[in-house]
């Protein structure tokens, strides 16, 4: 569920203060990695955030190590919702840019797109449009052979998809035993549990002594070991190189005979990324509620990070024992049950969730609780008149920066519901007018809906504009900001131009 910011000391001071703060030795900044850590997650420098828990985490005496796990789930909860945000914006723009570059005159077409539209496609769902794809790769004489290989791998991933696995195996015994396929192949089968925990972190760990990794194979390394139950080397894949580098460049000729390149990047690495924040998440959260002082806090958390990766009845089951607490802040408690609702939406029980947003709507005017619930309603894809209207009256009665949240959750339901012009105007009501597309005074999950809805409307600059500034913390948006340029130059230009600048 990508959402969720503001008041985010509100559940700390609540429900921790008496255990931390009286007995607590006074501490320096040098010498306060979790006081550090909250002041760069405040900012949305979770990158940042995490690295100063994870390397003082080891050294943190016993008593202070579970309130520092706490604070870096969260911070791995709010980095997996940005990359979860920034995969379907890299998808509006990647899967369009990749269509135009198959479509361009003969001379200036890439035939490497096509495989990368392929594993888009894949990556987003889309696995009937994937298929053509792949198969036309495996036909072309003109591909190398590694790389038709490599869409072989991806056909099986579709077969399986298609709850083929007759066909998926056959498909995937088929593709050779060389080192860059067995790994591709590797990947594909331990995101659909086909391959033991064993076999797949030797395949990994073999893979990863290479003195130099490409894109692609740090790209399986963390799909490998996120499925292995091996986050923590996912993490280190995933730190140790440039999440900014293109997955291919290809390189050509023109028919007018100037030299020309493309980058072409992996969307998957999106998705990979949010799944492996999510379990780094769920690991520390664990951790942490074993400790009756962080156990009220790390319930909470759980029960969203567990519903974001599927866990529906686990989901449910920490959220129930977070309910049942005496006290808790009132807000957290509603946003709770907001949660509760999802979790009951996503468990097939749609009439019920509806009706408790819509009586929660109705009853409260806590900006945060309604944001919950209008997100809530997004993710479910659900109509929620009652709410909107609702929530139409309190915004518009309301204070604009302390309803900054709320108008990010109504632009997100209307992005959802492709009204872009609507979900536009709520965006920029609620973006920091002086600090546009700063991330420490916008949520970086809305300045990312606020470039897709940019992009819909071919606003290309304005964009581009949020992207650049973005990938200052997070470099793997480079991939979006290519894509963008590439469409923006073959709408803007000549469709054979597609030099990325």
């Amino acid at each position: 569920m990508t959402r969720r910011h503001a008041c985010v000391h509100l559940l700390f001071a609540s429900l921790l203060a008496a255990a931390l703060g009286a007995s607590a030795p006074a501490r320096g900044a040098d010498d306060d990695p979790v006081g550090a850590a909250m002041k760069l997650y405040e900012k949305r420098r979770y990158e940042q955030a995490a690295r100063v828990l994870e390397d003082a985490l080891a050294r943190l005496e016993a008593e202070r190590r579970p309130q520092a796990r706490l604070v870096l789930g969260m911070i791995y909860v709010r980095n997996a919702d940005l990359h979860e945000a920034l995969g379907r914006t890299a998808a509006a723009a990647e899967l369009d840019y990749l269509d135009k570059l198959l479509k361009t005159r003969t001379g200036d077409r890439s035939r490497y797109a096509r495989l990368h539209l392929a594993e888009a496609l894949l990556a987003r769902g889309s696995a009937a449009e994937a298929q053509r794809h792949f198969e036309q790769v495996r036909a072309d004489p003109g591909i190398e052979k590694r790389y038709q290989a490599l869409a072989s791998v991806g056909l099986g991933s579709v077969l399986w998809a298609q709850r083929d696995a007759k066909g998926a195996r056959a498909v995937w015994a088929g593709t050779g035993g060389a080192a860059e396929i067995a790994l591709a192949r590797a990947a594909a089968q331990g995101g659909v549990q086909l391959a033991d925990v064993k076999s797949l972190r030797r395949v990994a760990d073999d893979a990863s002594l290479a003195p130099q990794l490409s894109a692609r194979t740090r790209r399986y390394l963390i799909e490998i070991y996120t499925a292995a139950g091996a986050p923590d080397k996912a993490l280190a894949v995933a730190r140790a190189g440039d999440l900014g580098m293109a997955s291919y460049v290809e390189s050509f000729k023109a028919a007018k005979g100037t030299a020309k390149s493309i980058n072409l990047y992996d969307l998957a690495l999106l998705t990979d990324l949010t799944r492996l924040y999510r379990e780094l998440a769920r690991r520390q959260l664990e951790q942490a509620a074993a400790d009756a002082r962080m156990k009220p806090s790390a319930e909470y958390y759980l029960a969203e990070v567990l519903n974001d990766l599927g866990s529906r009845d686990e989901a449910s089951t920490y959220v129930e024992a977070f309910l049942a607490r005496a006290q808790t802040p009132v807000q957290y408690r509603e946003r709770a049950r907001v949660r509760q609702a999802l979790i009951a939406h996503r468990q097939g029980r749609r009439a019920e969730a509806e009706s408790a947003w819509t009586a929660m709507a109705e009853s409260g005017s806590d900006p945060e609780v309604l944001a919950d619930i209008v997100l809530g309603c997004a993710d479910a894809q659900a109509q929620c008149s009652k709410v909107l209207a609702r929530v139409g009256q309190v915004t518009e009665a309301g204070d604009g920066r302390r309803y900054q949240r709320l108008n990010f959750a109504l632009g997100s339901y209307y992005l959802r519901k492709k009204d872009y012009a609507r979900a536009i105007s709520y965006m920029e009501a609620g973006r920091d007018k002086s600090n546009k597309n700063k991330i420490e005074a916008n949520d970086p999950e809305m300045l990312a809906g606020l470039a897709e809805a940019y992009y819909r409307t071919k606003k290309f600059s304005e964009g581009l504009e949020i992207f650049f500034e973005m990938s200052k913390e997070f470099p793997v948006v480079r991939q979006i900001q290519e894509a963008m340029q590439g469409v923006y130059s073959m709408e803007q230009r000549s469709a054979g131009d597609v030099k990325i600048l």
